[in-house]
């Protein structure tokens, strides 16, 4: 606070208050990180070498299915994720953010993508499923390639996307992580746990790369809830239009309620995690 004479009485003036600081805004993409990491491993722990998580995650599993001709469509979205896919996506992004002078959001989205990927295959090489003799062998499919790709990339299209063009990006990314995760799933390519630890995996790069951005001085964040929404409906239409497609309860009316719960879990990590990066990368967004 100064003052300013107004004849001979002093009268005070706000003095402009503090730039906003690189530790103000940094905290919640190290907390992102961490749960990013821990998320992973406890997926790991429960899922891969617990018995009983096993068996959890084969019930899981096995509460939605499609006749052949329903799998045909879901076969056909899979087949186009592959390497080229990502690279040309990537590539997408990167261009955006610099076309736009955005070179430290152009680093982070490769640092996203390529760091969430490599992880992924790095994990499902370097981690043996223990064999407890109950049938589901000792391949460990965890994380999913297919899903870290789409979260990936949804991510990163999100921290270089315009401003305008980010609520659509939210809605269109979740439906594209929802309908491609559940594919994996009811074609018998993962488990439910695969689809969750791809997104634990790619919450944790994209937490990083965020706080690497936010060694500058940043803007403020701004929204989550009203990007928990959007993430919400795109997860909601990702699930209808599997049901149009032909997936249905295994058991019939009498599975719905198992299924709609894998579906909810589904879902709700996607909006999540769609949400939370949507709030930090809101800080570094124009």
């Amino acid at each position: 606070m100064t003052t300013q004479q107004l004849g001979s009485v002093p009268v005070p003036t706000p003095t402009p208050g503090p730039a906003p600081t690189r530790s103000r805004y940094a905290s919640g993409a190290a907390i992102a990180m961490i749960i990013g990491v821990l998320g992973t491993i406890l997926l790991v722990r429960i899922a891969v070498f617990s018995e009983s998580g096993q068996l959890i995650d084969a019930e899981a599993t096995e509460v939605l299915h499609a006749r052949q001709e329903a799998l045909e469509p879901l076969l056909s979205a899979l087949g186009t994720i592959s390497t080229g896919t990502v690279a040309v996506a990537l590539a997408a992004c990167v261009v955006l953010a610099l076309i736009r002078r955005r070179f430290a959001a152009a680093g982070a989205a490769v640092l996203i993508v390529g760091g969430a990927n490599v992880t992924t295959q790095l994990i499902k090489a370097t981690v043996d499923r223990p064999d407890f003799g109950n049938g589901f062998g000792s391949h460990n499919s965890l994380p999913s390639g297919h899903t870290t790709v789409t979260v990936s990339i949804v991510l990163a299209a999100l921290l270089v996307a315009p401003v305008g063009l980010r609520a659509l990006t939210v809605a269109l990314g979740a439906f594209a992580i929802v309908f491609i995760g559940m594919s994996t799933v009811v074609a018998g390519w993962h488990q439910t746990s695969d689809v969750l630890a791809a997104l634990t995996v790619t919450l944790a790069w994209s937490g990083l790369a965020v706080l690497l951005l936010s060694l500058r001085p940043t803007e403020r964040p701004r929204g989550g809830i009203g990007a928990f929404f959007l993430a919400a409906f795109g997860a909601v239409a990702a699930v209808i239009a599997l049901v149009v497609t032909g997936v249905r309860p295994y058991d019939g009316w009498h599975g719905v309620e198992p299924a709609l719960t894998v579906l909810a879990v589904i879902m709700g990590g996607t909006a999540l995690t769609i949400a939370w990066f949507a709030r930090l990368s809101s800080a570094h967004a124009r």
